[in-house]
């Protein structure tokens, strides 16, 4: 486990915005996961960016996207994994966040972490 992502992502899930320094780290991250993702600081606030992302990085993994439509904290949690049919993934992400996605980028950094 790359213990550097995973406190990566509880920065992230901890976070009510990502700040400068934090957004950076992400964009690191992410942007070294693949040449062709170029995401940008604005895209981290876009769940349509995060799933892009997802999708390019884990495509054919399962969302599952849970929360309350309230602000500023909507206590949303996301799980991705190789299968929603099967329960024993080997890796899956668990993110959570004040915003969809904020819990969305955790869930894909955890599951990063192991897989890395």
């Amino acid at each position: 486990m790359d213990m550097e992502l995973a406190a990566l992502a509880e920065d992230v899930e901890a976070a009510l915005v990502l700040e400068d320094d934090l957004a950076d780290r992400a964009l690191k991250v992410i942007n070294g996961m693949a040449s062709d993702l170029g995401i940008a600081r604005a895209d981290l606030d876009s769940t349509d960016s995060v799933l892009g992302v997802i999708y390019k990085v884990r495509p054919g993994w399962s969302v599952s996207i849970r929360g309350n439509a309230t602000m500023p904290n909507g206590h949303w949690r996301c799980t991705l994994r190789k299968s929603s049919s099967r329960d024993n993934d080997e890796y899956l992400g668990i993110g959570r966040g004040p915003t969809l996605p904020h819990s969305l980028l955790a869930a894909l950094l955890k599951a990063m972490s192991f897989t890395k």
